[in-house]
């Protein structure tokens, strides 16, 4: 039996401690809840938002429909042999725990991506990322039900479309489909990603190390730590903005005015520039107005000092985009999802 509460508030369902409010609220323990709940009228009748951990979610304004909070967070193994294992993998569970136990387990591949904040619903949602490595390279199957006809559907990998900090689920299906569980193919033998810089740079440095994937999860976890501020003590969502890409000419425009800009080549004329570097250049690292403020350690990060109100946190971001389009030319989209 579902519950259907009124008036609730999020601030301890997001990261960002912002207090607002959902009109009506209801949690999910299994994936069997979700077809009773869209014969609701709460669901059938109001806006709808399917929240996990709250890692990537700015609540602008209080939700005047209902937030289903998914809280199922359950492991099954659904295939396994000497090469690979797949995971079954429920959408409320969170993120690095599932990470901890692939890797306590002996099934690898996601070291890089530890200590990512959220749940695994989020982490197919945005295609999250870090240190060389996509959630998408793991992800086998993605299982949930459409909210429209009330089926469960089962896509595969290439059904997701996959983009840059994207997926079907943020474009097509989004408010259509909640996802109920992941499946994930994990590799039974090591074989450890250093092709990020700052990984690479430890292994030179330290080349009587043989790094094996428990030594790039605990290195990824203390590049995040020293980087990252602890959400407990410093509300935030982890990086606010996504890194731009843009083509050879526009690149070629702006090295004339700040020839140490970095980039990384995408392919096909494409190259991505570090929005940190962009708000950091236009002095906008470590800046505070009110109780909202950049991250001194790092600028793609907005943290909330004291604020109540979502909206003061999305007007300072849009100053930050205002002034990166002003110097540069180059509009910076939001990471996190905000709800207005």
């Amino acid at each position: 039996m579902i519950k259907i509460l009124e008036n609730v508030s999020l601030k301890d369902k997001n990261t960002f401690a912002v207090d607002c409010r959902a009109k009506y609220f209801t949690e999910v323990l299994n994936e069997y809840q979700i077809p009773e709940i869209l014969e609701t009228n709460a669901f059938q009748s109001s806006k709808r938002f399917i929240l996990g951990g709250g890692s990537n979610t700015l609540f602008a304004k209080d939700f005047e429909g209902i937030v289903v909070h998914l809280a199922n967070r359950s492991i099954r193994i659904v295939e396994s042999n000497k090469k690979f294992v797949l995971l079954e993998v429920d959408a409320g569970m969170n993120w690095h725990k599932f990470v901890e136990i692939s890797l306590n387990n002996k099934y690898y591949g996601l070291e890089n991506l530890a200590l990512i904040p959220g749940t695994i619903g989020g982490a197919i949602t945005q295609n999250i990322g870090a240190y060389g490595v996509e959630v998408k390279e793991f992800v086998h199957e993605v299982r949930g039900i459409d909210t429209t006809s009330g089926e469960f559907l089962v896509l595969s990998n290439d059904d997701c479309k996959f983009g840059y900090r994207t997926s079907i689920f943020k474009t097509e299906l989004r408010g259509r489909f909640i996802i109920t569980s992941g499946i994930f193919k994990l590799s039974r033998k090591p074989n450890v990603n250093l092709s990020y810089p700052e990984l690479k740079k430890l292994v030179q440095k330290f080349p009587f190390i043989k790094p094996d994937p428990k030594y790039v999860f605990d290195q990824v976890c203390k590049i995040r730590s020293s980087k990252l501020p602890d959400i407990e003590k410093l509300p935030n969502a982890g990086s606010f903005f996504k890194n731009p890409v843009v083509n050879g000419e526009t690149l070629e425009i702006i090295k004339q005015k700040f020839d140490d800009v970095p980039s990384f080549e995408l392919g096909e004329g494409k190259y991505k520039i570090p929005a940190g570097w962009l708000i950091e250049k236009v002095g906008w690292k470590g800046k505070r107005v009110g109780n909202v403020g950049t991250y001194e350690r790092h600028a793609l990060v907005i943290i909330n000092y004291g604020v109540n109100s979502g909206r003061e946190i999305l007007n300072f971001a849009r100053m930050i985009q205002n002034e990166v389009y002003e110097t540069f030319g180059i509009h910076l989209d939001f990471e996190v999802e905000v709800i207005e």
